[in-house]
This record gives C-alpha cells, sequence and structure tokens, in this order.
C-alpha cells in the first residue's frame, strides 16, 4: 500500500509539473525592456529559435517569480551562428 501511494504521489508531481510548463508556454511572453526589474526565483526553460544566418532573433524564458507563479519573458540576442562566424 505505501509502494503505491508513493507512486501515485508521483505521477501527480510530475502531472503538475508538465501542466504548468504547458500552461507557461501557451501564455503571452512579456517584452523585457532594458533596466526593467525582474523576480526571478527559478528559470524553468529557454527556448532560443535555430537560424542559419547571423541575426538577433527572440528568445523566451519561462521562471518562477518569488511568489511561486509562472511567467514567460521575451528577450532578443544573437542568434547562435553568430559565434560560428570568424
Amino acid at each position: 500500500m505505501k509502494t503505491r501511494t508513493l507512486f501515485a504521489n508521483a505521477l501527480t508531481a510530475i502531472a503538475l509539473s508538465a501542466s504548468l510548463t504547458t500552461l507557461a508556454h501557451s501564455a503571452e511572453a512579456t517584452p523585457y525592456h532594458y533596466g526593467q526589474n525582474l523576480d526571478i526565483a527559478k528559470v524553468i526553460s529557454i527556448d532560443v529559435p535555430n537560424s542559419a544566418q547571423c541575426e538577433v532573433v527572440t528568445a523566451q524564458m519561462t521562471y518562477r517569480n518569488s511568489t511561486g507563479e509562472v511567467e514567460t519573458l521575451s528577450y532578443e540576442q544573437l542568434s547562435s551562428a553568430c559565434t560560428l562566424q570568424s
């Protein structure tokens, strides 16, 4: 019985984590502005689009703030192709 309870709790935790990540990805990202105060307690994921050219791309960071809410922030950065060019 104890093993069954532990297994059920583990499955519940996995399902909750997956649903929070899905919710964060479906929410609209807040664009970052220079000097903006950020409240980041834990980064969940960073998504950067692939690009074959050296160009500016819009990345998204999903994170938890200090109150535990999941938020998504968009920001611009150079693509990874820029580091490969000399």
